[in-house]
């Protein structure tokens, strides 16, 4: 039998296929590895060792990858943060994605013409021998004080769903599966189930085999889990982001999680791990006191989300499928598949904050007050608070690039470690109220935009109505431009806040 015959004992294994199969479908070799999955590793380590470009030198090789390939790979480290690019040409217009009448994916890599270096995020992410998006969540996780759930997510995005679905038993095990449910996030669930697992070892084997059995969770998954937390903080000991004393068994006795029950933070180093995977909700998932949900609303699975790919739905897996509305627009998801739709498996719900610290590339248009990320997502952010997201952005390089330095360092125990850390935990600890679009700030508002349209026609209105204008929005009792103001303006312009 496939799978057991030469492996559990001596055997032999009988593969049928049909005459036409063997002479039309099947290839002689099997393709090199280099073609069939990311190279992003790859060119991680092509960087690290100081090897030329990598389109120049896996150009070299006997079967090279694709230019198509090669510009995608650089594109996703480039939205990580990892590496920074200057094309000689455009890259591709979408990840993943082949231009109709575009005959450069056929082409070598060699003929890619892109020059790139590492940054600081970088030269971390390529130390580490896992996927660059686990990496950077590891990293951020240590940084933040919320290692020990940051290892488990992590272990998670890189082994199965600890949970199971037996084919005659699937309502029941959705509705255990419901049970260690936490703020509509798939992620927090299996983190949830992990810890109650861990909690229930002391107990001795007939109560934990009577735990797994009622909630359907896969003893081998939580163990390889476990093993691989271990192995994750090990290479995180290595490279000098966590102290050399630091058990993963005994978490609690060293500052590393200090944040660790920080929800808001571990959605937002979440969101640090999977961006550029983002989902926007549309706006009537979001209940608000202006417009609250109503009974015959669609719920979660029901609407399309949008991505820079096109409609996507929730799939019925996930935990918000069924919820009514959530607690914010923004979605980070971890893989995409396709049947009758396009499905989003395994998401959790983002702050605009968390998009905007650990985004994509920023951009802040003062003079309109507006910010995008990765000139996609669009927010109206007023100048102060800007110029404080581009100020924590900036720390955050900062600290990485001490690692590099001076990796022994303990720069999370410094004044300015410790400060900045409890800066960004403070904003995402308070950052729980259900409006999406508005996070709290001294009299600014951060809004997202729907469009391009949307964001030109009100710096239009604003700029015509001036401080004459009529002006509602959310802030202080100051007046003006913060609260509610009068004048001689010509315009009249409108907007959602409270005073």
């Amino acid at each position: 039998r496939r799978g057991r015959a030469g492996r559990v004992r001596p055997g032999i294994a009988y593969h049928l296929y049909s005459s036409h199969t063997h002479d039309n479908d099947l290839a002689e070799y099997q393709l090199p590895e280099m073609l069939r999955v990311g190279i992003e590793d790859l060119v991680l380590q092509v960087l690290v060792l100081d090897l030329g470009e990598p389109s120049s030198f896996l150009g070299k090789a006997l079967n090279p990858p694709s230019d198509l390939a090669m510009s995608n790979s650089l594109k996703l480290l480039e939205t990580l943060g990892a590496v920074e690019c200057k094309w000689v040409k455009n890259p591709h217009d979408s990840i993943g994605c082949e231009r109709p009448g575009d005959e450069s994916s056929d082409q070598s890599c060699g003929e890619l013409k892109v020059s790139s270096e590492l940054t600081a995020l970088g030269f971390h992410l390529a130390t580490l021998p896992v996927d660059p998006r686990v990496g950077k969540l590891m990293i951020y996780g240590s940084l933040l004080g919320c290692v020990d759930p940051a290892l488990t997510i992590a272990a998670s995005l890189s082994s199965r769903s600890p949970f199971l679905s037996p084919f005659d038993q699937r309502e029941a095990a959705d509705e255990a599966r419901k049970t260690f449910a936490v703020d509509g996030s798939d992620h927090l669930t299996i983190l949830n189930a992990f810890n109650q697992w861990k909690m229930m070892k002391g107990k001795g084997n007939r109560t934990i085999n009577s735990f797994l059995k009622e909630n359907f969770l896969g003893r081998l998954t939580l163990h390889q889990m476990e093993d691989l937390r271990s192995q994750f903080a090990n290479l995180l000991k290595d490279i000098g982001f966590l102290p050399s004393s630091f058990q993963v068994k005994n978490p609690s006795d060293d500052g590393a999680n200090t944040n660790a029950n920080n929800v808001g933070l571990l959605k937002a180093v979440l969101c640090a791990g999977l961006y550029p995977n983002i989902l926007v909700a549309p706006r009537s998932l979001v209940a608000t006191a202006a417009s609250p949900r109503k009974a015959q609303d669609k719920k979660a699975g029901e609407c399309a989300f949008q991505s820079r790919k096109g409609e996507v739905y929730l799939h019925p897996s996930t935990i918000a499928f069924d919820q009514p509305y959530l607690d914010s627009r923004y979605c980070c998801y971890h893989e995409i598949v396709k049947t009758s739709k396009v499905y989003a498996r395994d998401t959790s719900t983002v702050s605009p904050f968390a998009l905007l610290l650990f985004g994509g590339s920023l951009k802040v248009y003062q003079a309109h007050g507006v910010c995008t990320v990765d000139d996609w997502l669009k927010f109206r952010l007023d100048a102060k608070p800007a110029t404080l997201v581009k100020y924590l952005r900036d720390q955050m390089e900062k600290m990485l690039l001490q690692k590099i330095v001076n990796p022994q360092d303990e720069i999370v125990e410094s004044a300015e470690g410790r400060a900045l850390i409890e800066s960004i935990s403070i904003i995402f600890a308070k950052d729980d109220t259900p409006k999406a679009d508005t996070v709290v700030g001294h009299g600014n508002s951060l809004q997202a935009e729907d469009d391009e349209d949307n964001s030109r026609q009100r710096d239009s209105k604003r700029s015509n109505g001036g401080r004459g204008g009529r002006g509602r929005g959310r802030g202080n009792r100051d007046g003006g431009r913060d609260g509610r103001g009068r004048g001689r303006g010509s315009g009249r312009g409108r907007g959602r806040g409270r005073r």
